[in-house]
């Protein structure tokens, strides 16, 4: 019998998670990690910031350690923000399965994750950020600056995505009083990485931009420009962006897994596929569209894209959906439909995320598979392709 392809898995979690979403997280990876290492490959997950809280939470202790068991699954927590946060001694004594990084003044837990990377992506020359968070009112942006900072010091070159409200993070003139100013540390690393060689490359896409006012027409030229930027990120279509996921290096995000096959040799030609969790609601914010509009693109680009609608996110699919003359925003239900035949992409729900709320996907929203966790571990685990990235929104 011919034995399959093993697979590092790493997991990237640093806003705050549900007990439903580590239920479900913790039960497909338990699935796609079932025997030992030799023969599933290694999972690892690294957890930062308010994810950190999961870890002494009632509702969801119990499931993060039962997982910690599992012996392909290596579970990796930022010891300086437990400290920060007051949970060290906490998790230390209740979780003994989770490895706590030691004090390294904010940056050994991220010298440990571009390592592990590194070594994941055998042969890779950049480390990538999607970031789609504003500066200050989050956390994520530091997050993306310890993440660039240290691939950089690793070698490599640095990309930063910024999308959806990750555009604020271009705006020039940033002077806060008690946090980390984002802009100047961008320009920082942008500058080193220039002077030492490397080929950073920042962009913020022009749609978001646009919509916040950092993409202005001139009516001198005609053309639109942009506007109260720092001169180290570059307003760019979605398109141009998106292109460079075709790459063969790790892109992070605030949630996000990487899956790269080990025992065979580098394919750099095939390109990564893309799978991405719609978890909100369809309006409230602009996540949904966020992500569904990423998706679309990269399918049209030939990239294989899933989107899974899981978690709050399944409320797109149910009842009928009429947006008012009015209302500027698009009908969610009329984009999946209008997209359901491209050949690149797939859709698929949750169907315990249907269950948990007592709804069911609408009659005219047929065709889209409904999937059980174990069936979700088995699609992205598939080993077919050689990576897999998996965003959420």
């Amino acid at each position: 019998m011919k034995r399959s392809a093993l697979q590092s898995s790493t997991f990237f979690f640093c806003t705050p998670l549900s007990h439903e979403r580590i239920q479900w997280c913790t039960e497909c990876i338990a699935s796609g990690a079932g025997g030992t290492p030799d023969e599933k490959g290694m999972f690892t997950v690294f957890v930062t910031g308010d994810a950190l809280f999961s870890f002494v939470d009632a509702q969801s202790r119990d499931a993060w350690n039962a997982l910690s068991e599992v012996p392909a699954v290596q579970i990796i927590a930022d010891g300086d923000e437990l400290r920060l946060h007051g949970l060290c001694d906490s998790v230390a004594k209740g979780s003994p399965g989770i490895t706590v990084t030691g004090r390294g003044g904010g940056t050994l837990f991220w010298k440990q994750l571009v390592s592990h990377l590194v070594e994941e992506w055998k042969g890779t020359k950049k480390g990538a950020f999607l970031l789609c968070h504003p500066p200050y009112m989050s956390r994520i942006p530091v997050h993306m600056l310890r993440f660039l900072s240290e691939a950089h010091a690793a070698g490599l070159s640095p990309e930063l995505y910024a999308y959806l409200d990750g555009v604020h993070n271009i705006h020039n003139g940033q002077r806060p009083s008690e946090f980390e100013n984002i802009g100047r540390t961008i320009a920082t690393i942008s500058m080193t990485a220039g002077e030492r060689g490397k080929d950073p490359w920042f962009a913020a896409c022009s749609r978001c931009a646009t919509a916040r006012g950092y993409f202005q027409m001139n009516p001198g030229t005609g053309y639109c420009e942009p506007a109260s930027c720092i001169d180290e990120i570059t307003i760019r279509p979605l398109k141009e962006i998106l292109g460079r996921f075709s790459g063969y290096y790790p892109i992070l995000s605030h949630t996000s897994v990487e899956i790269v096959a080990t025992n065979r040799s580098r394919d750099t030609e095939t390109p990564p596929r893309l799978v991405i969790f719609i978890t909100n609601p369809p309006y409230g914010t602009e996540w949904t569209f966020g992500g569904l509009s990423l998706a679309l693109a990269t399918a049209m680009d030939g990239i294989p894209t899933t989107v899974v609608f899981i978690e709050h996110g399944v409320y797109s699919l149910y009842g009928i959906h009429e947006v008012p003359p009015n209302d500027k925003v698009f009908n969610v239900q009329e984009m999946v439909s209008a997209t359901l035949d491209i050949p690149s992409l797939c859709y698929m729900v949750h169907a315990p995320s249907l269950e948990r709320r007592g709804i069911v996907v609408e009659d005219h929203m047929s065709g889209i598979q409904e999937v059980q966790n174990t069936d979700l571990a088995g699609i992205l685990w598939d080993q077919g392709f050689p990576a897999t990235r998996i965003l959420f929104f």
